[in-house]
């Protein structure tokens, strides 16, 4: 790394004599030097709650786990499936939850808050375990804790330092590098992530090739069965009806503010429709990150928004083929062997100009790639193939066993 310019120098020494210019550390020093960004974050005791600090003047809780996910918006993903294997396993433990939907989802009897509540600093300083998908809302944890961060999804589109298309100003930001540097160890569902999350996130600390605890019930007929069954009459689908799931990702130029974008359905439902099997349903689910109910306030019949369901997972139990695009839900999906199709009309533009790819598509991929209404329309009517090399190259460490593995490691530390 280069010596610090003068410009930088100064600003750095103006912090450590106690007067920050944080704006201009952040946007001077950080994109450089983010290691030093941290260590004057760190030394000025900035990025945690004041309700943080006071809780962790107390010893922390040696039975107690805090739980996340997607920002406290959703109950899905790692954590929630490593929770619940918890309530079988411990329940006599305390849990902690950061959600901001109905508490009466989540099963057992767990404290549940806003992420935005002074509850949440004070359960996160309290739990000897933190268990996120995303990041936390401190900067920082103290020590007595463990932090497990599961992340969501395989590396596609180019993350963080990783993304060549951005200046270096653009590719992460000072919130997420020093949050980072807290994990104490991160989960990985194969060894495309493992190389990708050393690089993106610049993380030299354990990982986990354990597979995601997530995608366990794709190796249990019993338990994947009794899933698809249920959500199938929660939507009112017929149980021999085909149904396909669309799930696209967000796109970076339709920023609104904050967490959150613009949603494009960019499919035409009806034209689907016409060209898909007889009685066929189609799913669509936006996003967390997208503002979509604009868009799907008006959808003809077959056609069902599941947007407001957290759990993915779930959906794709209920789901027979996966329509997406360069979301990281394709190899989830994969774990379950079920056909995919990709709807990619502007994959010119996503992967040269807007963000970028750790691959081409149309080299590695689980099925057809269409960029245009006819391909799609041949995709709908063809027979699937199976993707055996793709299978095995992004979901070879799952078994069903992931959420052991993991748990016997978690509570080792």
């Amino acid at each position: 790394m280069s010596p610090l310019s003068p410009k930088q120098w100064w600003l750095v020494r103006q912090a450590r004599a106690g007067k920050p210019d944080w704006d201009r550390l952040k946007t001077e020093v950080f994109p450089t030097h983010p290691d030093v960004f941290t260590e004057l974050f760190r030394a000025a005791g900035r990025g945690v709650p004041k309700a943080y600090k006071r809780a962790a003047q107390a010893p922390v809780n040696e039975q107690a786990v805090f739980f996340e996910s997607n920002l406290g918006k959703q109950y899905t993903g790692n954590p929630r499936y490593i929770y619940e294997r918890m309530l079988q396993t411990h329940p006599d433990w305390t849990y902690f939850w950061s959600y901001n939907g109905d508490p009466s989802v989540i099963p057992g009897n767990p404290i549940v808050f806003p992420r935005s509540s002074e509850a949440y600093a004070t359960h996160a300083a309290e739990a000897r375990y933190l268990v996120n998908n995303t990041v936390l809302r401190m900067w920082f944890h103290r020590p007595e804790s463990f932090y497990l961060q599961t992340w969501h999804g395989t590396p596609y589109k180019l993350m963080h330092w990783d993304r060549t298309l951005n200046p270096i100003e653009r590719r992460s930001s000072p919130d997420f590098w020093v949050k980072s540097r807290g994990w104490d160890a991160l989960l990985s569902p194969n060894a495309h992530s493992s190389q990708v999350f050393r690089t993106a996130f610049r993380y030299d600390g354990p990982i986990l090739d354990f597979g995601y605890p997530a995608n366990d019930i794709f190796y249990d007929p019993d338990r994947y069965a009794g899933v698809r069954s249920r959500l199938r009459a929660q939507l009112s689908i017929d149980a021999g009806a085909p149904v396909y799931l669309y799930a696209p990702t967000w796109r970076d130029d339709g920023h609104l503010g904050g967490q959150m974008y613009r949603f494009d359905l960019l499919l035409d439902v009806d034209d689907f429709l016409a060209h898909a099997p007889a009685g066929a349903v189609l799913l669509v689910r936006a996003h967390h990150m997208s503002a979509a109910e604009g868009e799907l306030a008006a959808l003809p019949e077959g056609v069902i928004d599941v947007s407001h369901f957290d759990d993915a997972t779930e959906l794709m139990c209920a789901a027979d083929t996966l329509i997406t695009d360069y979301s990281s839900i394709v190899f989830d999906w994969a774990c379950s062997r079920k056909p995919v199709i990709y709807w990619v009309p502007d994959i010119d533009h996503y992967t040269n100009a807007l963000r970028g790819s750790y691959f081409s598509l149309d080299e590695i991929n689980a099925g057809p790639v269409c960029r245009t209404p006819a391909e799609l329309h041949t995709a709908l009517s063809s027979t699937p193939t199976p993707y055996d090399t793709f299978y095995e190259r992004f979901c070879s460490f799952h078994d069903g066993h992931s959420t052991t593995r993991l748990l016997e490691y978690l509570l080792s530390q």
